[in-house]
């Protein structure tokens, strides 16, 4: 085969495996699973200038640079699900040329390129090449490893000719560098020492200038390896030399066995990276692959064949010793020896066949077995794995749908999320839906409002066209009866994987301007009497510091109330520019307005800075009465404060302050 026909079919191979790597790139997996949610997070802590070597995740460490990497790609292309993942789409692309050329050189154009074919047409690459994750550069890794430790020494049994420096400092920097990236890069280096002292105790033909070379190559390591190794001592529980084996591990032999039969026969049960238990290989490809290794073995005196045994033997026990076996997440690594095994198989196989027509079934046999492997690959990848609901519920395929209709529709539709999960936990490990929303959209700049929709709902840019997520899997029926009257006036959405009922689309704004007017006759206030100008009655609206305007409110308690029965005072209020941040409503009970108020509920149930100016604020304020509570009537008042600093907001009439609360009416309470 000549080299330019072996060029243009890796070239439509390559297009082909291009194109299983990017289809449906947005949507499959169907959202982030819990580790790229991680490295997501990390590479927002690089984004604010806080790089490191290592960053501790739970009782483990995970490596830095990806994070770095990631987080300079989406500054430039932007966030979401889709630029997040492209990263590791370009990583699998490089390990499939990588994989073509290291066959190539090795073993002729023929097993270049079918490596390259299984590389292109199989499960785990390609999820691979989807996951936003470290590992989704362990291939490329290993694979320019090998193909660098080919080209810089002599691997055909005869003096190197050509060498060059930039081949040495490349494979220098390479396994430098790519400490600071997986676990994986001791046994690259591993790889590359025993190779070389391979090379020297067989006495091959390795020039002064090779050797010059070689400690070239080694000192650019050591400069490069230092800051980890000194990290690593400061830190050696995260450090990769702790995680290159599984420490849980009690089974050696069984997980080796396991490991082995998930390549041929019962995969990886974790549905994160499989099509829980597809085996990483299909039977026949398993076979030829140990054709080539068996080919390996028995020429293994020679460099070119010894190469790839080393790299197997250093890199095939850190991937097949797990706990979890087999896991197909630690056999990143050995992904290209496999398919160089595999296409060295095929090599040996077709140069077997000494007639021309047993030659030619061998080729079309070939060429059914990809085309198997691809229609195999399709079926699982895009049909049978997304629809397996551990997948949903691994990659947060919820979240990641709606993700994927507000990115089509925000645009048109102001939009209110309605979410009981608004503010982050305690625990730094976690992340509310609001924030896996906003972590898998791809528009970042979208004017989002959110709103617990228990207790309040934003009627973005005066009640005008827009619609209200229920992003928690709640529907309108676990909204406020005040907020559900409002939303029934709107239409349900239906879209393909939200579920129905989840998003209601409504324009409201001529009712909510009648209804904002009304409150001029019927919500009447008056100031507090420590104000300058004492107790006077005033018309709705009165405008507040901080930006924000009270409307008016709803009397919706009854005549009489009882010790320990819960009564409702919704406000409505109109933003006006930019609020503080850590604004809060106040709503005081008290016997008179000097005293201490005997109830008080401080809550304020929507994200403060994503409201914008001319938004509405409808907020449902409960306090209850105590069961301790004297007969008599009640001032109610309301008011505004910044929470962090514990500061009211000023009470305007006009141009002038009138205190800092405002009294919206009374409560009467009996105990018969």
């Amino acid at each position: 085969m000549s080299n330019r026909l072996a060029f243009w079919i890796a070239v439509l191979v390559l297009l082909a495996g291009a194109f299983l790597r990017f289809y449906q790139l947005s949507s499959l997996p169907p959202g982030l699973n819990e580790a790229e949610i991680v490295d997501a997070r990390i590479s927002e802590t690089v984004r604010q200038g806080r790089p490191e070597i290592f960053f501790r995740v739970g009782d483990h460490g995970r490596e830095g640079t990806y994070p770095v990497l990631l987080a300079s790609f989406t500054t430039t292309v932007g966030g979401g699900v889709l630029t997040t993942r492209l990263l590791s789409v370009f990583a699998g692309m490089l390990a499939m040329a990588a994989v073509y050329a290291l066959g190539k050189r090795l073993y002729g154009a023929p097993s270049g390129l079918a490596a390259l074919a299984l590389m292109a047409v199989s499960m785990l690459p390609i999820v691979l090449s989807r996951a936003a994750v470290a590992e989704s550069l362990t291939p490329f890794l290993t694979a320019m490893t090998i193909l660098l430790l080919s080209r810089a020494y002599p691997i055909f049994g005869k003096p190197q000719t050509g060498e060059s420096t930039v081949t040495f400092a490349m494979l220098g920097s390479l396994l430098g560098l790519s400490f600071y990236i997986t676990p994986a890069a001791f046994t690259n280096a591993l790889t590359a020492a025993i190779f070389i002292a391979y090379l020297l105790i067989t006495r091959q033909h390795l020039t002064r200038r090779t050797l010059s070379h070689t400690w070239f190559a080694l000192v650019l390591l050591i400069v490069i390896v230092t800051p980890y190794l000194i990290a690593s001592l400061q830190n050696p529980g995260v450090s990769g030399a702790a995680r290159v084996f599984d420490n849980t591990i009690t089974t050696p032999i069984q997980a080796a066995i396991a490991g082995i039969s998930g390549i041929f026969f019962v995969g990886d049960s974790n549905p994160l990276w499989n099509l829980p238990e597809r085996p990483l290989l299909d039977l026949v490809s398993g076979m030829l692959m140990v054709v080539g290794l068996a080919v390996s073995i028995r020429g293994w005196r020679q460099p070119r064949f010894m190469l790839v045994l080393i790299a197997l033997a250093m890199t095939a026990p850190p991937a097949l010793l797990s706990s979890t076996s087999p896991n197909f997440l630690r056999m990143a690594s050995l992904l290209p020896l496999l398919m160089v095994l595999f296409g060295l198989g095929v090599t040996a196989l077709y140069r077997s066949l000494h007639s021309g027509e047993a030659r030619m079934v061998a080729a079309v046999a070939l060429t059914g077995l990809v085309i198997f492997n691809i229609q195999w690959t399709m079926r699982d990848l895009y049909g049978n794995w997304p629809a397996e609901e551990d997948v949903q519920a691994a990659y947060n395929s919820r979240i990641g749908a709606f993700a994927r209709y507000l990115d089509d529709t925000v645009a048109d539709y102001p939009t209110v999320i309605c979410s009981e999960t608004l503010r982050p936990p305690q625990s730094p490990t976690q992340l509310t839906d609001p924030q896996l929303l906003a972590l898998m959209m791809h528009n970042q700049s979208a004017p989002l409002r959110y709103a617990d929709c228990r207790a309040a709902i934003v009627f973005p840019e005066g009640g005008d066209a827009a619609q209200a997520v229920f992003l928690s899997g709640e529907t309108i029926e676990s909204a406020n009866p005040l907020v559900q009257g409002w939303l029934a006036r709107g239409t349900p959405v239906e879209y393909a994987a939200i579920p129905e009922g989840s998003v209601i689309r409504f324009d409201v704004e001529r009712v909510l301007a009648d209804t904002v007017g009304a409150f001029t006759t019927t919500a009447p206030a008056s100031f507090a009497p420590e104000s300058p100008g004492g107790k006077e009655v005033v018309a709705m609206p009165v405008r507040f510091g901080g930006n924000i305007t009270l409307l008016g409110y709803v009397r919706d308690w009854t005549e009489t109330l009882f010790p320990g029965e819960v009564f409702s005072v919704p406000t409505y209020w109109r933003i006006d520019g930019t609020v503080p941040q850590d604004l809060r409503l106040f709503t005081h009970l008290q016997s008179d307005p000097a005293a201490m108020p005997v109830a008080q509920t401080d809550t304020l149930d929507v994200l403060p800075n994503t409201l914008q100016p001319r938004d509405v604020v409808l907020q449902v304020t409960n306090i209850m009465l105590p069961w301790t509570i004297p007969d008599g009537s009640y001032s109610l008042s309301v008011g505004a404060y910044e929470d962090n600093l514990d500061v009211r907001l000023s009470v305007y009439d006009g141009d002038y302050e009138r205190g800092n609360r405002l009294f919206i009416g009374e409560v009467t309470v009996g105990n018969s």
